[in-house]
């Protein structure tokens, strides 16, 4: 079961990154996309919770760690994306796709060397494959450079933040998800991640939005919900160390053959080394 809730979040995964290429190419604003997105999640996990139906008898609040991580989670979550923007503009996207799938780092070692998860030898050869094939699968550096200190800040912004977004997400699992469900949790972070945006939006004086840009925020906002929430149900069956390189790990492999299939794109031949390897790393992970 937990392969499933896997394959469901990879799934919901890869549908968020078409939406918001399909945006891009229809010169739609990412950003207000983004805050509608998390608004409409936000929405839609507080009214499927079990809370919910709960909601006006008396119960206990969750402990003030379990809302801070909660807001603190909702911070990176936007503030990731705002920032992933930036540092393709700036420094590149070989550059800015190696930070982020390099952050893998940081849920694997917690998962590991702070809740003390048991593995075999054969599943950390396959983590390690798939370290390695993520660095080969990363897109060729082109005319982009670092120019200066803070050029060199936004990919070390972006490891950070990506890895404790993913880390976030298996402590919950591991320590507060007998406080609240995994539905009301994500309507938290995706509550708070509204508000950053929007306030963003309204510092800029940008409030208004389009029409297509309220539908394609919807459409994201449902598909980044689940992928959350599957995501967490697998934790719940199978160990973060696992789940964390077969989810990155088989979402590069799928958006690279949906980019071949649909976008047309031409991997290089380190690419395809890239690819092999990490669909040997698959392999290893599950058996």
């Amino acid at each position: 079961m937990g392969l499933i809730y896997i394959a469901l979040s990879v799934f919901c995964s890869l549908s968020i990154a078409q939406i918001l290429k399909l945006a891009e190419n229809n010169k739609m604003r990412v950003l207000h996309i983004l805050v509608c997105n998390y608004l409409a999640g936000s929405i839609l996990s507080f009214f499927t919770s079990p809370e919910f139906s709960l909601f006006p008898e008396a119960s206990a609040g969750p402990s003030l760690w379990l809302l801070g991580l909660t807001v603190l989670l909702g911070v990176l979550f936007i503030a990731n994306m705002v920032v992933y923007s930036r540092s393709i503009d700036r420094v590149g996207m070989g550059v800015s796709i190696a930070a982020m799938r390099m952050s893998l780092i940081f849920p694997i070692a917690v998962s590991l060397f702070v809740f003390g998860e048991a593995i075999r030898g054969i599943t950390y050869a396959g983590i390690m494959l798939a370290l390695g094939s993520l660095l080969l699968m990363v897109p060729r550096i082109r005319t982009k450079s670092i120019t200066g200190i803070s050029d060199a800040w936004l990919p070390i912004l972006i490891f950070l933040m990506t890895g404790f977004a993913d880390t976030g997400l298996k402590i919950y699992e591991q320590l507060f998800s007998d406080q609240i469900s995994e539905a009301l949790f994500v309507s938290g972070i995706f509550f708070i991640s509204f508000l950053v945006g929007g306030s963003i939006l309204i510092k800029r004086r940008e409030v208004h939005f389009s029409f297509k840009e309220i539908g394609y925020g919807v459409a994201a906002g449902v598909v980044n919900l689940y992928s959350s929430i599957f995501l967490i149900y697998a934790l719940k069956l199978i160990p973060g160390s696992i789940v964390f390189p077969i989810v990155n790990v088989t979402l590069v492999v799928l958006g690279t053959f949906i980019g071949i299939l649909i976008w047309k794109d031409r991997p290089s031949i380190k690419q395809c080394s890239g690819l092999g390897i990490a669909i040997i790393s698959i392999f290893l992970l599950i058996g």
